[in-house]
């Protein structure tokens, strides 16, 4: 009796207040990529997805008895965990385990069995028996599922909804789940390794990294900006140059991500788009290195990626410079308008605030703000509350990496930030200006103000460069390329065109 008591207390000690395994079990956490086939609910239900180069974490406990699994659903990304008990070559997962609960109500969701049979209306489900796992050598293989997208059939692992919904269906649901292991470790410094602040520079912006020097070897740490920015890149110096081989980043909601490197150019793509087209060799990225000032750079484009073979999905860094930092005062360099569009009741507009100063150093962009002068030069633009209520005060001065971009459906964003794009509710302007104010070396500087002449249709050469081109539909939306109807095109170099897609 004493032993199931301490039992149910240390199984309870990992679970929230709805009993969901929120924290990452003690044990030792594996890599699988999966591949199998997928339902799930986006906008609309879509029945003939697949699984693959998804991938899961799997922490097996020390003396080998559970197994826990980590988004255990492949396009459900709950970031919980889901328990079973490891015997033998077989993990048998309780269904009815709580993944997921809405605290705007007064549900959840929960692991389940759910048969579907002929369309999402039609199906049956299971959250009170189990699931199995086959431990076939490196694979886990789910057991007994299996789907018919042509006929809507299937029958697999998902979550319904629990309490006020209790069995109804997500609509996410795996089957012929195979998850194969992958062995992969993040690059780990040397635990005495020294690092400076230095900036990542690419494209007109750029942000703060670490690096540090152990001999012939370089770390950098920070050149994943908002994924993993914890994560380690090694390269090694020969001469006058450095090579960062391809390496393991590490786990990013559902994806191992790569730090990796390929040739670009920018030309028209197999679309007739003018789009950046990559080259890819072995992954390695390859940098000029100045060892008189510690610089260093590459023509190449780095990835954190998800694919550790080719070019994949994630973040994108085009011929990126690496310099020492120390901040410095200094009068940023003039911004100006890259793009205005009216667009029925609002105005659309996309800025280019460089991250420099006068003397070509670069400027922290945490430090970093900018604001618009709209028929006024004297008084800057204001953000009210009342108008733009996602705003958590009034705004004139906008900082650089300011958004409130939302996800939520149908909602408006207004701000997005590196002032990629702002919307104004009114139109029927003749100049818009934009200044940039630095605030470091314990000094304010503000830029002279980079005018648009609306009703001369100036503006100055825009200097940015964007990674690839953006498609915006009439509402100023971002839609996928050959997106349907009449379509606003940005290409990299600033020239904004208008097409229809029949």
């Amino acid at each position: 009796m004493t032993t199931a008591l301490v039992a149910t207390f240390a199984i309870a000690q990992t679970r929230d207040s709805h009993g969901i395994i929120t924290e990452q079990p003690d044990g030792e956490l594996r890599a699988y990529l999966r591949s199998g086939g997928a339902t799930y609910a986006n906008m609309y239900f879509r029945n003939s997805e697949t699984q693959d180069g998804i991938a899961s974490e799997v922490v097996f406990s020390e003396d080998g008895t559970k197994a826990y699994f980590k988004n255990i659903i492949s396009h459900a990304a709950t970031a919980t965990w889901v328990e079973g008990a490891v015997d033998g070559h077989t993990i048998t997962i309780p269904l009815g385990q709580k993944v997921y609960w809405f605290d705007d109500g007064n549900y959840g969701m929960m692991l389940a069995r759910v048969k579907v049979n002929g369309g999402i209306e039609k199906y049956t489900v299971d959250y009170k028996g189990t699931v199995t796992y086959a431990i076939e050598g490196d694979n886990l293989v789910l057991q007994d599922t299996s789907g018919d997208p042509a006929n809507n059939v299937f029958d697999g692992l998902g979550f319904v909804y629990t309490d006020a919904y209790v069995g109804e269906w997500s609509y996410y649901l795996d089957y012929a789940t195979v998850m194969t292991y992958k062995d992969v470790h993040p690059i780990t410094p040397p635990e005495e390794l020294e690092t400076e602040r230095y900036s990542m520079e690419y494209e007109g912006s750029g942000h703060l990294v670490n690096v540090g020097f152990d001999g012939g070897e370089v770390y950098i740490q920070g050149v994943s900006e908002t994924r993993l920015p914890e994560a380690w890149m090694k390269g090694t110096i020969k001469g006058k140059k450095i090579t960062f081989p391809l390496a393991y980043a590490g786990f990013y909601s559902s994806y191992l991500l790569y730090f990796c490197g390929a040739d670009a150019e920018y030309g028209l793509d197999s679309n007739g788009y003018y789009n950046w087209l990559y080259y890819w060799k072995d992954g390695s990225t390859t940098c000029d290195y100045d060892a008189a000032t510690g610089s260093f750079s590459t023509q190449q484009t780095i990835f954190a990626s998800n694919s550790d073979s080719g070019i994949g999905l994630g973040e994108t860094y085009h011929s990126p410079r690496f310099r020492p930092y120390t901040e410095q005062a200094g009068t940023p360099v003039t911004p100006n308008v890259a793009y205005y569009q009216e667009m029925g009741a609002f105005t659309i507009l996309m800025l280019n605030v460089p991250l420099l100063d006068t003397e070509g150093r670069f400027l922290d962009p945490a430090k970093v703000s900018y604001r618009l002068f709209v028929d006024d030069d004297e008084e800057p633009f204001t953000f009210y509350t009342d108008e733009y209520k996602q705003l958590p005060q009034d705004m004139e001065e906008i900082p650089y990496l300011f958004t409130d971009e939302t996800r939520e459906a149908f909602s408006r964003s207004y701000i997005y930030e590196k002032a990629y794009a702002l919307y104004l509710f009114q139109t029927g302007f003749d100049r818009i200006g934009v200044q940039t104010i630095y605030r470091g070396g314990g000094e304010e500087h503000t830029s002279a103000i980079g005018y648009y002449d609306i009703t001369g249709a100036q503006v100055a050469t825009p200097t940015i460069r964007r990674a690839q081109d953006e498609h915006f539909d009439l509402q100023g939306r971002r839609v996928a390329n050959g997106h349907k109807g009449l379509t606003i095109t940005r290409t990299p170099d600033g020239r904004v065109v208008k097409h229809l897609n029949r």
